[in-house]
């Protein structure tokens, strides 16, 4: 059906919200057309809503249509869940179902545990083979040499698809009543589901993406696919493909070393072990008291590993073919040594990988060198992305915060996209940014007076904005937030929360939903992106201060990182790529919690004059609502302003 024939709001199932109408425009033309789009749209556009009618409108009578959905974190995947949910309404016959891994889902984990040495999935297959899992065989049974799903079973993942959003929640009660494995009955509903929710690693990753579509029985030309929150695919990409072997696997499989090669039948193995220890021992004597150093990728790739063998090899210990969990997970010693060398014949074949070494910590003693792990680590985003967005039926990317569209597009290698820019639809007025001209976090300029100095004006905040909602404070790492905090901020009529490696991220939402907090967290940590600190539709913070611009730290990856975008994209480009973008986007997500729905109203403090500098990576409603300050008497006058604006209008922020 061409777009001109289409209705794209006809599976719309609300009133449009401004803009929205443009979102379900856009995903109706690049679904029907095919291609590439990107849709940058702010935090109460209803994203979700609009790109999957969008989706229904150009696919809805294509029986073989099979949309995959890639989100970041589960609680994202239950957005979509609920607005299915609300689609199928209008499209009875619509299916769906979120995966989610085989060890997340397994409800057998504690037997397993006691051979958990041998990791997960090898673990889960021996209870397979020697029957032990009940679970499994009380899903499949074997009939003439082959195993097949039982016929009951079969007759539940119908009835199962027909009532409803296959979640987590339903196949665990499904599957314990039953006493059915979770993982088979999700996977089962995913093979005869038009929508399929799961992480970016299902496309994204090059040694699952073959055993996810294998798994639902699709090559990738016949599947649509969907990026939520597609900001963070550059680094997502980069990262799930680093691979990292340390000093203790490494002296482990030296140990090893006779028996590894007797069981692989592979010397050369035998002698990449003793090759990478060199590597490691060498370049630690050198190393003289610093953190890291880079690699030659000759240091990591030894010219005779025999690649079409390491990949037999790595076959052979993948222990159950085409499952996407077990081509994942790199759990064993020998598992992360196979996935490092896969990484290093990559790197050998190209310069868009970094090789390097780094300690963990800064110790003197010998015992430090247990600290050290090699990387490898490839720097070319679009190399990874592009092919599969481009060898897919379609695929539209949305977010937020995907700005400057233009320079996403090139990160990702699709330059051609349609692309569509949505303003917030929320009123103007109902936010102010405040952004220091005194203050600057940069390193040279850091002391004690100036964390003092922050101290102060985090608290002036905190004091003269009234507290009828939860206020964020976000810094770049969690060595500054402890520098700030010893200056005993007080946190007024707000309780202190501080965010911990070790803090779960359920936390600041049960403690904001009781009484007003402070929460003090990291930018792109888990209380500022992980967690959706909403209710009943509405935000519940209303103040945000951001404390400096969490630029990444130097090392030998980033300065690699910049000098390879220079390379490509012109003499001064790398630092804004490698750099500013990444950083100034972490901002502009955590400022979208503000404001949820049309009643919501807030300030955002940003104490870094250098945010000047980078308007044009911010949204330009959010530029016009800066107002640049300085001084401790601006700061108070603005924000008594803008409070005293609200109430006179008789906007009550509760």
């Amino acid at each position: 059906m061409t777009v001109a024939a289409m209705n794209p709001m006809q599976f719309f199932p609300y009133n449009p919200r401004p803009f929205q109408d443009r979102a379900v425009t856009l995903a109706a033309q690049v679904f029907s057309k095919g291609g590439v789009g990107f849709l940058s749209a702010d935090c109460g556009v209803g994203k979700t809503i609009a790109v999957l009618a969008g989706y229904l409108a150009a696919r809805a009578h294509d029986r073989t249509c099979r949309l995959m959905v890639l989100t970041r974190t589960h609680s994202q995947s239950r957005v979509f869940e609920n607005e299915l949910d609300v689609l199928r309404q209008r499209f009875p016959s619509l299916t769906a179902t979120t995966l989610l891994s085989r060890v997340h889902t397994c409800p057998l984990k504690e037997q397993i545990r006691p051979l958990s040495s041998m990791g997960f999935m090898k673990a889960c297959v021996l209870m397979v083979k020697s029957g032990q899992c009940t679970c499994y065989w009380n899903f499949y049974r074997k009939q003439e040499g082959r195993t097949q799903v039982r016929d009951h079973v079969r007759s539940t993942i119908s009835e199962m698809l027909g009532s409803g959003v296959i979640t987590r929640e339903r196949v665990e009660s499904v599957a314990g009543t039953g006493d059915l494995c979770p993982y088979e009955l999700m996977r089962h509903c995913a093979r005869d589901s038009h929508i399929v929710i799961g992480p970016y690693s299902y496309l994204f990753r090059s040694r699952v993406r073959d055993a996810t579509l294998g798994s639902l029985g699709n090559a990738l030309p016949e599947v649509d696919v969907l990026v939520d929150e597609a900001h963070n695919l550059p680094s997502h990409i980069l990262d799930s493909e680093t691979a990292k072997i340390g000093w203790e696997e490494l002296r482990w499989l030296r140990e090893h070393r006779a028996e590894i090669v007797r069981e692989t039948s592979a010397p050369w193995l035998g002698d990449t072990i003793e090759f990478l220890w060199e590597t490691m021992m060498v370049a630690l004597d050198d190393m003289k008291g610093r953190l890291e150093k880079r690699l030659d990728k000759w240091d990591v790739a030894p010219r005779f590993i025999e690649e079409a063998a390491l990949k037999q090899l790595t076959d052979a210990t993948n222990p159950i073919m085409g499952d996407p969990d077990a081509a994942s997970l790199a759990e064993t010693p020998i598992d992360k040594l196979l996935e490092f060398l896969l990484a290093a014949t990559r790197a050998a074949k190209s310069d868009d990988w970094h090789a390097m070494i780094r300690k963990r910590k800064q110790l003197q003693e010998e015992e430090s060198r247990s600290d050290a792990d090699l990387f490898i680590r490839p720097m070319n985003s679009a190399g990874l992305a592009a092919p599969v967005l481009r060898e897919a039926r379609s695929a539209l990317l949305m977010s937020g915060t995907l700005r400057p569209l233009e320079h996403y597009s090139k990160l990702l290698g699709v330059s051609s996209a349609l692309m569509e820019d949505l303003a917030s639809p929320y009123p103007r007025g109902t936010r102010l940014v405040l952004v220091d001209k005194g203050i600057t976090t940069k390193y040279q300029d850091r002391n004690d007076e100036l964390w003092r100095t922050i101290a102060a004006t985090v608290q002036r905040v905190l004091e003269v904005m009234p507290a009828n909602k939860s206020a964020l404070v976000a810094f770049p790492s969690y060595a500054i937030m402890r520098e700030v905090l010893s200056h005993d901020v007080h946190t007024g009529h707000r309780r202190p929360l501080m965010e911990s490696p070790e803090e779960r991220i359920e936390t600041v939402a049960e403690a904001i939903q009781s009484s007003p907090h402070a929460v003090f967290c990291v930018y792109g940590g888990k209380f500022s992106e992980g967690v959706d600190l909403a209710q009943g539709g509405s935000s519940m913070v209303d103040l945000i201060i951001g404390v400096g611009i969490p630029f990444t730290p130097p090392s030998s990856y980033l300065k690699a990182m910049e000098q390879w975008f220079d390379n490509r994209f012109g003499q001064g480009m790398g630092y804004y790529y490698a750099s500013v973008i990444p950083s100034i986007r972490q901002v502009a997500q955590l400022l979208g919690r503000l404001r949820r729905s049309p009643a919501d109203w807030g300030v955002a403090v940003l104490l870094d004059r250098r945010f000047l500098r980078y308007t044009s990576v911010f949204s330009e409603d959010m530029v016009s609502d800066m107002w640049p300050y300085e001084g401790s008497e601006e700061l108070r006058y603005a924000i008594s302003r803008f409070v005293k604006r609200r109430e006179e209008n008789g906007i009550d922020a509760q």
